[in-house]
């Protein structure tokens, strides 16, 4: 168990800080075992819970923390909750009733932070009942509606009091910089892949030049994901180096690529349903990579994503952002 007050906040670019450890909820199922999971994260000192609408798993969630507030175990002022806007509700005034949505599920009445999911929309946006509105041809069906627009909506949503703070995910460069242009409230983090396979130095420069921090999904390199080869599955794990370095920590591996991103400024939101994995990924501040060893680790970087989001031809829509000819 961490004590929440060792777990170091990052302060973002409205003054407001985060836990640099959270716990992600992507692919975990609502079956009970996600409540146990939340429970026992907080139970284990975690203050940060890392949710979206597009998971279909925030009810299990906001159960798990309403039960551990009712029960005196944290209250919802010391908590951070996460979630994010889908891209089916893109649409102006239609933000509010995505934000609203989350908050009935979770059952609290704001937001720390609301993320923009991707910065593409699907269908025409009336529809609530697909999360991935397709064709006949099987292909997602391309929403015309800027993101743009949609960040209009999450700023309304702060002025409304229902998030307190916004950001991005799975945003490149170049969209950055494009709605940075337009925003008159600046994103405080852009969430995506990291791990020393993809360490985004070029993102990570680029977001600290404009005081937004980065968050990192994925970052044990996503050993379960379809995209891997048989033999890319553990390889992260199985590297010497950071084999060395849990050695020479007396850590697991998981433990040193938390650590690695946290030393690195970058919040981190490892996933697991594991009661013990809970505990071993916040367990990581009572040791310190040096910076010939961070630089180690860097050198690992091959450009690899492990979550392609190959599915629906959504790589062929117009501002999917990781295309080959964006440089980052």
């Amino acid at each position: 168990m961490a004590d929440p007050k060792q777990v170091p906040n990052i302060k973002l670019n409205n003054g407001k800080s985060i836990p640099v450890v959270g716990l992600g909820t992507w692919q975990s199922p609502p079956d009970g075992s996600l409540y146990k999971a939340v429970r026992a994260a907080i139970d284990a000192g975690y203050r940060h819970i890392d949710c979206a609408y597009a998971y279909e798993n925030e009810v299990e969630v906001g159960k798990a923390i309403n039960d551990a507030i009712a029960d005196g175990k944290v209250k919802r002022e010391d908590l951070y909750i996460v979630s994010k806007l889908w891209l089916t509700f893109f649409r102006r005034d239609r933000v509010e009733v995505c934000v609203k949505k989350m908050l009935a599920n979770l059952n609290t009445p704001y937001l720390d932070l609301c993320l923009m999911h991707w910065p593409m929309s699907f269908g025409d946006n009336t529809n609530d009942k697909d999360l991935v509105p397709t064709g006949a041809n099987g292909k997602v069906i391309e929403g015309d509606i800027d993101y743009l627009e949609a960040w209009q909506g999450l700023e309304d949503a702060v002025k409304a009091g229902l998030v307190k703070s916004i950001g991005i995910s799975n945003f490149n460069s170049i969209q950055i910089e494009r709605l940075l242009g337009a925003a008159t409230i600046k994103p405080v983090t852009n969430q995506v892949e990291i791990h020393p396979y993809l360490a985004q130095t070029k993102l990570k420069k680029f977001c600290e030049d404009r005081a937004i921090t980065l968050t990192a999904y994925s970052p044990l390199g996503n050993p379960g994901s379809a995209a891997n080869t048989a033999a890319d599955k553990d390889r992260l794990l199985k590297e010497p180096v950071v084999l060395r370095l849990a050695q020479k920590y007396n850590k697991n591996v998981g433990q040193v690529l938390l650590k690695f991103q946290a030393q690195r400024g970058i919040i981190v939101i490892p996933k697991s349903v594991s009661a013990d994995r809970i505990r071993s990924n916040i367990q990581i501040f009572d040791f310190e990579l040096t910076p010939q060893e961070i630089q180690e680790l860097e050198s690992l970087d091959r450009n690899y994503r492990s979550c392609q989001f190959d599915v629906f031809g959504i790589p062929q829509l117009t501002r999917y952002p990781f295309k080959d000819n964006i440089p980052f």
